[in-house]
């Protein structure tokens, strides 16, 4: 069960990645490698995409809160509390926003690969790379 979890906690934070042959660390031949055909790795790669420009929006919307908040801290926090309390509310929306998208992406993906096919293809891909490093 660890291991599922952990799986997918890794998933989840690796959408926002996309690699040009594969998914995160993955390839398109580890994925091809445990059953996912290339139509459903392809639909993966658009929603990753997708999810991959909400996360940069969204987080570049936060930074611009931040920036805010520190103007009206710089400008003074006391008289400004009220202004610093609802741009606080706003920045916490936005996390929220973050995570809800990260969910939703995540389960849009796994209409077209599995957990345990993303697990496999991500096992694969990893002894891969052990070997590479030790004929290195």
């Amino acid at each position: 069960m660890k291991k599922i979890a952990m799986g997918l906690l890794i998933f989840i934070l690796s959408i926002p990645s996309l690699a040009s042959s594969g998914v995160g660390i993955v390839k398109d031949e580890d994925f091809r490698a445990v059953g996912v055909s290339q139509e459903n790795i392809d639909r993966v790669k658009t929603i990753i995409a997708e999810a991959s420009t909400q996360y940069k929006l969204k987080t570049l919307d936060k930074k611009a809160l931040e920036i805010e908040i520190n103007r009206y801290i710089l400008d003074g926090t006391e008289k400004n509390l009220d202004k610093l309390n609802e741009l606080v509310e706003k920045v916490g929306v936005v996390d929220a926003e973050i995570i809800k998208d990260r969910l939703k992406y995540q389960v849009e993906v796994q209409k077209y690969i599995s957990t345990d096919q993303y697990l496999k293809a991500r096992e694969l891909s990893l002894e891969k790379m052990t070997e590479t490093q030790q004929k290195q």
